[in-house]
């Protein structure tokens, strides 16, 4: 243990480093300049000495703070100890925690310094030498003390007035993060006249020069900065808004604050990260944060909170560095009576059928949507290459619902907003590509700093999209985000990769009112294959005429608006076993789809199953708050591998389907089937297996997502006829063939300067575009219904809107 004298001159060489203004106190360095006379030792009286040394006899417990300090404190690279600050209240002095709240700014110095002598103790007993341990020289290296555990963490919103000057802990989603500066802490200024150093430390960073030498026989007033002197620490700047989830009430916009970041807390986190920041709550004037001075900015009374942050806790990173396979999609806690009720809902059995049922019951049927939009909620097992770290599939699946209006779509994504642990909401026609990717600002200084768009804020989460089809943005900002889960961005000289793994969800109306069955998906949205084969489900929604299916939709409505008990639901007399109420266009049988039945003989489908469980679980629904821990719950802690009988089944359904689009008519304008589908079918199978709180996907769990998989293909690609046609995804319909073909025949008669075309001239002209038809002959007495050609003679044809058929 070290001699009075020897802690004093232990703290007297490191105190500058903790208070800067206090620049005399300290011992002269070799090749000063100052004399020795300028400097004295700091005085043992001192409250912060007395307070330094209460925590030096703290931290020579070795039983109870060798746990606490996790670290070497003599190797040479320890700049900075972490703290467990519970743990810290406990095993201090009774006293501590009164002096966190009152002073926190001097405790966390004198922790600093009481590890600084600590440190120099440690050194001194490892030497042997009786005579070199007198030689050890004090390490003046600054240890600074991080908080961490700090409890409790309080709301954004409640960070007001009473709380200036406080030690406090905040969560949240970071929003913007500026570029990293350099912060000036101390500089010496010498004067012009008798060129004497005035050191003149910056607290909080604001620059404030001496006025005048401290040379009391010169008195000079112009002192010029040594810039070789100047300490200088790394700063950033972030912006940290409340999770809409938890903090956010209806109809109020979300609070945000800015937090400063100082040392090694710049660069701890990016836009989108959700962290814990532990730091002093501290205020600035309003008109001197927007970059203005002089006597008016000091005259303006109004201030702006903001936070010094101690402590960065960044969970996303510390997820993403633990356990790459682990989705932590929110800060959700599970407390022994939950982990109970998780357990009796499974045991239970027909979990999916409960949660498929409880999820937005005010909507009548539409049990495979609602079957779709929970497996994009519970989303697949991230699967990272062990040879290559940054080659990681996607795990998160998307979801598109289009349909008639008033259908439930906007109500179905409210819940699926509402029931998701992580979410964000956007409406279609408000939204900007900017503002679902990424955009640059400017700051008050004139610098540009990187703030999150909705895709990045609802990383690891579910990102619901309204009116999908009325974004006036480019689709093509989407591309990179749905299947890389990334955002990338180069802009005013800033080049970085967002994450964006989030689950895409979204609602559209056709372009013209109402889906038209004679068009394609693609063209119905007026929407690029492209963006539609990132979507691994599509539900068209049909509202047709039915006076049976109309009576009980108008009983389930009054039903739900009547005070009474809400009658069972009655089962629709020849309903179809294999398509909802509403999400297929055929209520009878399945037609003959050329792939073959979904499962076996004697197999029970899906749908068929959801609607004979229906009045059971609906009389009993699992709480909307309870589906987001059980979801949360699952994404957390289960991570479902295939077995050999889920990957046959899903195999040959993929064949089966490639097998049905070799012969299409134009493959090359349709959407076409790859293994992007058999990954598809594959998450969402992980995804079915994760309902059940199974580490494995079984044969059931891949028939059912065969079923919706189905379910969706009949919607979709199904013609009038009965018939599979993948083209009509995203590719030609006839209506868009013939106008395509028509402009070719204008072209080729400007060419030959003549509107007249013999049937194998208008063969070669279709052979030309590559336009593929079962029956041209077909096709040709199309062109004449539509008055585009006039048959002038045996084999002869005019073109009508040339501007030679008048020739």
């Amino acid at each position: 243990m070290s001699s009075p004298s020897g802690l004093v001159d232990a703290a007297t060489c490191v105190w500058s480093q903790y208070y800067p203004e206090d620049h005399h106190i300290g011992i002269r360095q070799p090749g000063e300049t100052r004399s020795a006379d300028y400097y004295s030792k700091i005085s043992d009286s001192d409250g912060r000495f007395q307070a330094s040394l209460t925590f030096l006899n703290c931290f020579r417990d070795g039983e109870q703070w060798a746990p606490l300090l996790q670290c070497d404190l003599t190797q040479a690279n320890v700049t900075v100890v972490w703290l467990h600050y519970t743990e810290l209240i406990r095993t201090g002095t009774s006293d501590f925690e009164r002096a966190v709240t009152e002073n926190i700014e001097d405790v966390l110095l004198c922790l600093g310094i009481a590890l600084c002598i600590r440190r120099h103790e440690l050194r001194v007993e490892a030497e042997e030498d009786l005579a070199r341990k007198r030689q050890v020289p004090v390490d003046r290296t600054k240890i600074t003390v991080r908080l961490h555990g700090v409890t409790p963490v309080l709301p954004i919103a409640a960070l007001k007035a009473d709380v200036v000057n406080q030690f406090v802990s905040v969560v949240g989603t970071v929003v913007r993060v500026s570029a990293i500066k350099p912060l000036v802490t101390r500089c010496d200024f010498v004067c012009a006249k008798c060129n004497e150093a005035t050191s003149r430390a910056f607290p909080d960073g604001k620059f404030v020069p001496p006025q005048k030498c401290e040379n009391a026989p010169c008195r000079g007033r112009t002192l010029l900065p040594n810039r070789s002197s100047v300490d200088t620490v790394d700063y950033q700047k972030i912006k940290l808004q409340e999770m809409e989830s938890t903090d956010v009430g209806p109809g109020r916009m979300p609070r945000m604050i800015e937090v400063e970041l100082y040392e090694d807390l710049v660069d701890s986190c990016i836009p989108g990260n959700v962290v814990t920041i532990s730091g002093i709550v501290k205020s600035i004037n309003s008109e001197i944060h927007g970059g203005r001075y002089g006597k008016r900015a000091q005259a303006n009374s109004l201030y702006i909170l903001y936070i010094s942050a101690n402590s960065v806790e960044n969970s996303t990173k510390a997820d993403n560095d633990k356990d790459k396979d682990k989705d932590k999609v929110s800060d959700i806690d599970f407390t022994k009576e939950d982990l109970e009720q998780i357990s009796s809902i499974v045991s239970q059995g027909d979990v999916f059928d409960h949660l498929v049922h409880s999820l937005c019951p005010g909507i009548y049927r539409n049990d495979i949507v609602k079957a779709g939009l929970i497996l994009a909620l519970l989303g697949g097992t991230r699967n990272t290459d062990e040879k290559d770290t940054l080659c990681v599939s996607r795990a998160d699946s998307h979801v598109l619902v289009v349909g008639d209006p008033g259908l439930g779509k906007s109500q179905m994504l409210r819940a699926v907003s509402t029931v998701a642990p992580r979410a964000v909401y956007v409406g279609g026609n408000t939204t900007t590509t900017t503002g679902l990717t990424v955009t640059m600002v400017k700051d008050a200084s004139g610098d540009y700093a990187l703030e999150a768009g909705a895709l990045v804020l609802a990383d690891q989460g579910v990102c619901c999209i309204d009116e999908f089809d009325k974004m006036g943005i480019d689709y093509q900002a989407l591309l990179e985000a749905m299947e890389q889960q990334s955002i990338s961005i180069a802009k005013a000289g800033i080049v970085c990769n967002l994450n964006a793994r989030t689950s895409v969800i979204a609602a559209a109306n056709p372009s013209g009112g109402h889906y038209d069955r004679s068009r394609s998906v693609g063209e119905n949205l007026k929407m690029k294959a492209a963006l539609l084969s990132r979507f691994d489900l599509v539900f068209i929604l049909l509202d047709r005429p039915d006076e049976e299916r109309d009576r009980l939709l108008s009983e389930h409505v009054m039903n739900s608006h009547s005070r009474g008990k809400r009658k069972p639901r009655k089962r629709m007399r020849g309903s179809s076993a294999g398509a909802s109420s509403w999400s297929s266009s055929y209520p009878d049988d399945p037609p003959a789809t050329g792939y073959g039945e979904a499962g076996g003989p004697g197999h029970r489908l899906l749908s068929q199953r959801l609607r004979q469980n229906a009045s059971e679980c609906s009389m009993n629904p699992i709480p909307l708050y309870f589906v987001r821990k059980f979801i949360a719950y699952a994404r957390r802690y289960v991570h479902p591998r295939l077995s050999a009988e889920a990957a046959s089944l899903l195999q040959k359904k993929y064949l089966e389907l490639r097998s049905a689009g070799e012969g299409q008519q134009n493959p090359s304008d349709s959407i076409p089937i790859t293994t992007r589908q058999l990954e598809s079918m594959i998450r969402l199978s992980q995804a079915r297996a994760r309902a059940e709180l199974s580490e494995t996907v079984t044969a059931e769990h891949a028939q059912d997502v065969v079923d919706i998989m189905q379910e969706c293909l009949l919607d979709a690609y199904t013609t009038d006829d009965g018939n599979l046609d993948f083209g009509r995804s995203g590719g030609m319909s006839l209506a868009k063939k013939v106008k395509a073909y028509v402009a070719r025949l204008m072209k080729a008669a400007a060419r030959r300067n003549t509107s007249l075309f013999s049937m194998e001239d208008l063969l070669e002209v279709a052979d030309s575009m590559g336009l593929k038809v079962d029956d041209f002959r077909d096709f040709v007495d199309i062109l004449r219904n539509e008055c585009y050609l006039l048959k002038k003679g045996p084999g002869q044809f005019k073109v009508q809107v040339s501007s030679y058929s008048m020739m």
